[in-house]
């Protein structure tokens, strides 16, 4: 570590944080001294652009082709801007030279955990035109599935090669955004989706959310949130007389049952998305419940790949899907992938519940929340009882697709665990006042402690990113509850003793430790819960 003679960093060679903040620099790296007291993220520009710059060049560029999508045929108002960091001549990033050997590979390093990486695109008729013609596939989507497969690839080469993957992943998806047809839209939503999962990996949140954001705009664009609507009419009249978005009506209806469905599943894939990591920050959700204009009235989906045997029957229309599901009506919303996106707007629901709570509300407010509360409460118990079991090994080893069984064991995982914390979030503000919610948190909280004793970690390659996050909540309640019992402060509850509550920290640990070698944003949350546990156990 080098460090500079005097206290000052020389002219020019501060920190991006204390030239930010104006204050005084030492110039110590990796991590100068304002930054390791105040616990920063210290970085250097060392001359080149910080993440912040090249994130900012990056939406200049979006909105730029955004709206050159929207006004076709006019002028733009803005200049299209091009980075300062590269040479005039030629593109910023050039094209990857990879042989049709390595592509394959990547490609099938992929292709078996698709479904794991918010793959919403029929497997078979993809396979086919990838295999048949690649140029009719948006280089972003290929762009991107090279990036997962060089992410997945056993090989030290092939994964070497994942910054120069994401780069040309950027790059692509930044000029193919496309609103008038309607695979294209599709591949760049999937595109999109596929560099979130990757970024939050990363630990990149803020270009993660960035992407989920895009593609929210692209599937409310498009009007995918209005398929099969039963004011379909109405919608289809007012996109023709008003500014709804680009396309409520843009695009040609579906081919055929399957490009149905993968607009279906592009529509609720980006809503996990987009509901899980809004509700894990705090910050305002994309996709509004309340405004009609982003209401969504799509069916709940099938799994990919079902909708060429069992589509959806003609007379299926949809209206406030997810305002029905809150509100404990029966639907017909039981594939996985259902399943996971209201485990998804359960954790968003309650999330937003937690923050909601003030001590001191009105007699008015503190009945609507309580009302709000019991209905978001009801739904959550009655999903929960509902859910399909994880499959254990014996059940997977015996299955007549062991590969299929891992892949919905990982994605049960997933739900069951949402369903849990959603509990545990609903219930947290009172868990110290009020004996129920202390024994709902910890019974839930021991709940996604089971789900990890059920399924084999070691057969999962990856692990959805939100994971950490969720892990991250459920060690709380047992650090919680350890500090509270070692204050010497009688516990509201005897359901597990403190080596129960021990154990129960430890194997959330072990969990993390398994995917942090391979996700950085892991790594540092695993440090989190590690220290949390370290300051409850003195």
């Amino acid at each position: 570590m080098s460090k500079p003679s005097s206290g000052r960093a020389p002219k020019g060679s501060a920190c991006l944080i204390c030239r930010q903040k104006k204050s005084r620099c030492d110039g110590v790296r990796p991590v100068c001294g304002p930054c390791s007291a105040s616990n920063n993220n210290c970085k250097y520009s060392d001359g080149g652009p910080s993440e912040d710059q090249m994130l900012q060049e990056e939406i200049a560029l979006l909105e730029s082709r955004l709206e050159k999508l929207q006004n076709p045929g006019g002028l733009s108002q803005s200049m299209t801007l091009h980075s300062p960091y590269h040479g005039s001549s030629g593109p910023a990033t050039k094209p990857l030279q990879l042989s049709p050997e390595t592509r394959r590979n990547l490609f099938r390093s992929f292709m078996p955990y698709a479904s794991d990486f918010c793959f919403l695109l029929d497997f078979n008729r993809f396979s086919a035109t990838v295999s048949a013609d690649p140029t009719q596939v948006a280089p972003a989507l290929l762009s991107s599935i090279y990036l997962f497969g060089s992410y997945l690839a056993p090989v030290n080469e092939i994964s070497s090669m994942q910054p120069a993957f994401l780069s040309r992943a950027i790059h692509d998806a930044v000029q193919g955004l496309s609103l008038t047809n309607a695979q294209r839209v599709l591949h760049c939503v999937q595109a999109e989706c596929l560099l979130a999962q990757y970024l939050l990996i990363q630990g990149r949140i803020l270009e993660g959310k960035y992407r989920i954001s895009t593609a929210v705009s692209l599937v409310l664009g498009a009007g995918f949130h209005k398929i099969r609507s039963a004011e379909q009419l109405n919608w289809s009249s007012r996109a023709s007389t008003s500014a709804l978005g680009v396309g409520i009506n843009a695009l040609p209806p579906a081919q055929d049952y399957i490009e149905e469905g993968e607009r279906i599943n592009a529509l609720w894939t980006v809503l996990i998305l987009n509901h899980c990591w809004t509700a894990a920050d705090g910050s305002p959700s994309n996709i509004s419940y309340d405004v009609p204009e982003s209401r969504i009235d799509t069916p709940w989906p099938l799994d990919t790949g079902n909708y060429a045997q069992n589509p959806l029957p003609n007379d299926i229309k949809g209206s406030s899907t997810i305002q029905n599901f809150l509100s404990n009506n029966r639907d017909n919303g039981y594939s996985l992938l259902a399943l996971h996106a209201k485990g998804a707007i359960l954790f968003e629901q309650a999330s937003l519940m937690l923050r909601q709570y003030k001590p001191n509300m009105s007699l008015q407010d503190a009945t609507k929340f309580q009302a709000q509360f019991a209905k978001i409460d009801n739904t959550i118990r009655r999903f929960t009882s509902e859910l399909p079991p994880i499959p254990s090994r014996a059940d997977v080893q015996q299955s007549q697709s062991p590969s299929d069984a891992r892949s919905t064991t990982r994605r049960l995982l997933i739900i069951h665990t949402l369903a849990s914390v959603s509990t545990i979030q609903l219930h947290y503000t009172f868990s110290n006042k009020d004996p129920g919610s202390q024994s709902q948190i910890l019974l839930a909280a021991q709940n996604v402690v089971n789900a990890l004793k059920v399924a084999n970690l070691e057969d999962f390659p990856f692990i959805d990113p939100i994971m950490g996050t969720l892990w991250i909540a459920t060690a709380k309640v047992f650090t919680d509850e350890i500090t509270l019992r070692r204050s010497g402060t009688i516990s509201r509850s005897s359901r597990m003793s403190p080596k129960d509550l021990m154990t129960a920290v430890e194997s959330i640990l072990s969990a993390m430790a398994i995917f942090a070698t391979r996700s950085p944003l892991m790594d540092a949350q695993l440090a989190q819960v590690r220290q949390v546990y370290a300051a409850a156990m003195r």
